[in-house]
């Protein structure tokens, strides 16, 4: 019986991961949708903004305004261009850098594997068995958590194990404590990977600066209100296309705000990599 659970044991946890992945692969789909959603009610609020000001106000009383209304609408438009462009970069570059440290983590989990292969074989295979149960904790467990901003606790205990594991090594020649050495580095890289990680997780933009940028928005939509045009469905279409922009900037802002729960986040595909490593590696002792 216990060998049977022991034979069922990796085809679950290579199902769970598969059914992780098919769900991750329908969030792209369902944001699309959503993004088009949102553009699309921006639009149509927008239109009927306009509509509303211009059976309020008659288009000649707007057109006498033209020349003083284009030169504020341009530096209103630069200010909330260059803000909007900001914000864009630095929630990339905040994106960007969460996927970095994800990886980062998954690179020194894997170096830890290895260099348990080269330890006797009781510490190696408990090593071994450490890893690959901290990258199936992170995968199965903890990656669903961060999209509600939290973590399992469960991984820290993992590392702590590993590194009190390593600390029990007692090297005895030069090429043993070099082994050792880099076995404490990489626990300690693998350390301050996950914990930022779980700051990157948690972190977000200010709600002062969604205020800033939602207000930005409406003001830029609603100054264009005050131009007065004889073609009315050419000032319609600019209109719908400023808002609808400004809609699909300020969702994309949304979406990639937080790296590991956002429309467009960053997956676990790092650390599913390594965990197939470790089943068809001819270093693991766990095969």
């Amino acid at each position: 019986m216990k060998g049977d659970l022991l034979v069922h044991l990796p085809a679950c946890m290579v199902g769970a991961r598969l059914r992780a992945r098919a769900k991750r692969d329908d969030s792209p789909m369902s944001s699309v949708v959503y993004g088009v959603l949102v553009v699309c009610a921006v639009s149509l609020v927008a239109l009927g903004g306009l509509a509303l000001v211009q059976r309020l106000v008659p288009t000649e009383v707007r057109q006498g305004q033209n020349e003083v209304a284009g030169f504020i609408y341009a530096v209103l438009g630069v200010v909330y261009a260059v803000l909007l462009a900001l914000v864009v970069i630095a929630v990339w570059e905040e994106f960007d850098a969460a996927k970095d440290t994800a990886e980062q983590e998954a690179n020194a989990l894997a170096e830890i594997f290895w260099l348990a292969h080269q330890l006797p074989e009781a510490e190696g295979r408990h090593v071994q068995e450490l890893a690959r149960s901290y990258a199936e904790e992170v995968v199965e467990e903890e990656w669903p958590l961060m999209e509600q901003g939290q973590a399992s606790p469960r991984g820290w205990v993992l590392i702590d194990d590993i590194r009190a594991t390593l600390q029990g090594y007692e090297p005895h020649t030069v090429a043993d404590q070099e082994l050792y050495s880099e076995g404490l580095d990489q626990v300690q890289r693998l350390a301050d990977a996950r914990r930022m990680r779980l700051v990157a997780a948690q972190e977000s933009i200010p709600a002062v600066l969604w205020v800033v940028l939602v207000f930005g928005g409406v003001a830029a939509v609603g100054f264009t209100y005050l131009f007065g045009m004889d073609n009315t469905w050419a000032h319609r279409l600019m209109v719908v296309s400023l808002a609808g922009v400004i809609a699909l900037v300020v969702f994309t802002i949304g979406a990639m705000e937080h790296p590991f729960s956002g429309g467009a986040r960053v997956g676990p595909e790092a650390f599913e990599l390594i965990l197939d490593r470790f089943e068809t590696s001819k270093l693991s002792d766990l095969r």
